[in-house]
């Protein structure tokens, strides 16, 4: 028997030809090497839509609409100083629907806004801050020049 497959829309509107030419499923099917429930689900598409074409579907559904995508900017916008997490909180607040942090930050980047990320200064101990000062005395005076082999770029 013929594998079950996929057939691409050319093939798809030849297959609706040659049944409306009068040939049955079952040939149709033979003559593409496709099983018969392929070439009957076109048909009946063909029969309710008038089309045999495949709409593109590609990766993951989308988890917001276009109108929460926009929502998600102008809440975005209206509190700049906000992060990823506290504007996701706003918009579940709001349309009672969760979505993630990072699918925020995705949205914000798609219109061209970044959400504030949140920067953790660790502080230094007694004994670095004496370090860095140390080295920051003997080093005040100094140009590019001084710096030779000592300067290391990061």
């Amino acid at each position: 028997m013929a594998s079950r497959r996929r057939m691409d829309d050319s093939g798809g509107w030849r297959a609706v030809g040659r049944i409306e030419a009068g040939q049955s499923i079952t040939d149709a099917a033979l003559f593409f090497g496709v099983h018969h429930s392929v070439i009957s689900r076109l048909w009946k598409k063909f029969q309710t839509s008038q089309t045999v074409v495949r709409r593109p579907v590609a990766g993951r559904p989308r988890v917001t609409t276009p109108a929460e995508d926009r929502y998600i900017a102008v809440v975005a916008k209206r509190n700049q100083r906000s992060t990823s997490t506290r504007v996701t909180s706003m918009v579940t607040a709001a349309i009672g629907k969760t979505t993630s942090a990072t699918t925020v930050r995705r949205r914000l980047y798609m219109n061209g806004l970044y959400a504030r990320v949140p920067r953790i200064c660790v502080p230094l101990s007694v004994q670095s801050r004496g370090a860095r000062l140390k080295w920051c005395c003997q080093h005040v005076n100094w140009s590019v020049s001084d710096c030779g082999s000592d300067y290391v770029h990061r």
